[in-house]
């Protein structure tokens, strides 16, 4: 199951999303990914050893101007940490359902100043702002269920495969604002997210 979600990953990321103009203004994009964790109970970022955590995405994006969009998004799934062996027996593994919807601003560098404002690949960084419910799905595990917002940022790839079409992979951070958010230990770093995000999307 994962080859075939690494090899449909890789098939994504040759194409990409969000590519409203001022002819279509509008996007609706969903997709989908993967999500890990980096926190108190230690780092699973770009650790091919980690389980796999999916969530699913969906978004609305509208066109401002050559250099920027908005967008409106929401993504659905589960995020956790496998205790690594020989790690202290006292430090549970975490697993939680987490529900992200966000507000974010798009630059675009296919903004007529940088690249042609139609390039049909087309670079961009994001910067914004999410709130995250948290569930606890094994109750017996410790998990902080509740609302907590995040900073959130990233960077992206945008190819065009015609004027209404497009498909995408994204790279988004999140910094939890509230120390904690996920595990209840409140002392030094906040905890933090990243998702995998690969995309289809339609203008109008």
């Amino acid at each position: 199951m994962k080859q075939a979600i690494t090899l449909l990953g890789l098939f994504l990321i040759t194409c990409s999303l969000h590519a409203q103009t001022v002819e279509h203004k509008s996007c609706f994009s969903f997709g989908g990914g993967n999500e890990s964790y980096n926190g108190h109970l230690g780092n699973s970022w770009f650790d091919p050893g980690e389980e796999w955590y999916g969530f699913v995405h969906m978004a609305y994006s509208r066109y401002l101007c050559k250099s920027f969009d908005v967008q409106a998004g929401i993504t659905y799934g589960d995020i956790g940490r496998c205790r690594p062996d020989g790690a202290d027996p006292s430090i549970l593994n975490l697993y939680t359902r987490m529900t992200s919807t966000s507000l974010t601003f798009k630059y675009k560098f296919a903004n007529g100043y940088l690249l042609n404002e139609k390039a049909r690949v087309a670079p961009y960084v994001f910067l914004g702002g999410a709130v995250n419910n948290m569930e606890d799905v094994w109750t017996h595990y410790r998990v902080n269920a509740g609302y907590f917002t995040s900073l959130n940022g990233g960077a992206g790839l945008t190819v065009n495969l015609t004027s209404r079409i497009s498909m995408g992979y994204s790279m988004g951070f999140a910094y939890m604002t509230t120390p904690g958010a996920f595990d209840f230990i409140t002392t030094g770093k906040h905890d933090c997210y990243m998702q995998h995000n690969f995309t289809m999307g339609y203008n109008f």
